[in-house]
């Protein structure tokens, strides 16, 4: 993903326990996801807890990301969805979208 006037690259976000990827869609680029965070998991003594996992889609066929979500055993998320208590997924341009957001700050 690509944000900002300098087209600055963005393959992952982080924040406290959670991890979110972007990525081109494509059968090796989930297999070699699932090989990292196996990796991961052998080389932290950490676990991914792939029950409380998502997989998203922009324009990919339902049967695929199906197809995909059952690789990593997690669920398929649909956009809207809200992280970090903020919806995601939704047009940020139009003035309804940051209403959650105003409404945070205002209490």
């Amino acid at each position: 993903m690509e944000i900002g006037s300098n087209k600055v690259l963005i393959s992952h976000l982080q924040y406290a326990d959670d991890t979110i990827f972007f990525g081109s869609w494509s059968m090796e680029i989930i297999e070699n996801l699932v090989k990292l965070l196996k990796c991961f998991e052998l080389s932290s003594g950490l676990k991914v807890n792939y029950f409380k996992s998502n997989l998203f889609d922009v324009g990919v066929d339902k049967k695929e990301i199906e197809e995909m979500a059952s690789l990593f055993g997690c669920k398929v998320g649909s956009l809207l969805f809200i992280y970090l208590r903020l919806p995601n997924g939704v047009k940020m341009s139009k003035t309804s979208s940051w209403k959650p957001v105003t409404e945070k700050f205002e209490k």
